[in-house]
């Protein structure tokens, strides 16, 4: 996955941060900024792999899924 790929949602950005991890699974990290460039606050930053799947699909839609239902619940 691209370091600058975003996804666009509700006027903020979702920037996935998916990385293959020593043990074989991919860590579901991101970041959800205000507007759709980077110049934006952040609001919301899961850096630590708390979450890791078997293919970095998976990753990435979980993210997605967890940023929109995010978002949602504290719009701008």
């Amino acid at each position: 996955m691209s370091a600058t790929s975003k996804f666009p949602y509700k006027g903020q950005a979702v920037y996935p941060q998916v990385t293959l991890q020593d043990n074989g699974q991919y860590a579901a990290c991101f970041v959800i900024r205000a507007g759709y460039d980077e110049s934006g606050e952040v609001r919301y930053v899961r850096e630590l792999p708390t979450t890791e799947f078997s293919n970095e699909d998976d990753a990435v839609a979980y993210i997605l899924d967890f940023s929109a239902e995010w978002i949602d619940q504290n719009p701008l």
